[in-house]
């Protein structure tokens, strides 16, 4: 690891792909923190739909929680998204885009990066989840938006055990 410094490993993809359960699997099987998803917390406290106001604090929010896990890691720190889930989002739903949002996420080193696929059960999250449809629609953005920023990712298909067993591998094979 270069300077000892922990890796940053990021679980990315449309919603309801099974990224918060593999980040926290795969936490747990290497003893490291893992970083939620901010907007999620965020979107609990609020009485009223998102608006563009929300996505400033959205994106300071992911930055805390993630920094905040790599703190604690040792080797690795797991992330539920970063800030390139923040920027997708908000480019998507409102047409939103800071360049200081951009500058910010550049300038962050993560390691490996896991597209998880839907090809996991769709489950209802109010509040939190659009539809089956929308979460197909969102995967190809995910794609386009790692392409665009020259992302190498890993796909992570199947079942939970499959999914964490290649990131294991990976993470072995990795150093």
């Amino acid at each position: 690891m270069p300077g000892n410094q922990p890796l940053r490993i990021v679980l990315t993809g449309a919603e309801c792909t099974g990224k918060s359960t593999i980040t926290s699997r795969a936490a747990n099987h290497f003893e490291e923190p893992f970083s939620q998803e901010y907007v999620r917390h965020y979107v609990e406290k609020l009485d009223r739909p998102l608006e563009e106001k929300d996505l400033d604090p959205i994106f300071r929010g992911q930055l805390q929680f993630e920094d905040q896990a790599f703190a604690e890691a040792r080797h690795y720190v797991f992330h539920d998204t970063n800030l390139i889930s923040s920027i997708l989002y908000a480019d998507h739903y409102f047409n939103f885009r800071r360049n200081w949002m951009k500058e910010t996420f550049r300038k962050r080193e993560y390691a490996a990066y896991f597209l998880c696929e839907p090809d996991i059960p769709w489950q209802v999250d109010p509040g939190q989840r659009e539809s089956p449809e929308e979460r197909l629609k969102l995967q190809r953005l995910f794609e386009e938006i790692l392409e665009r920023y020259s992302i190498p990712y890993i796909r992570l298909r199947g079942s939970i055990e499959d999914r964490l067993n290649l990131i294991v591998q990976h993470l072995r094979d990795l150093g």
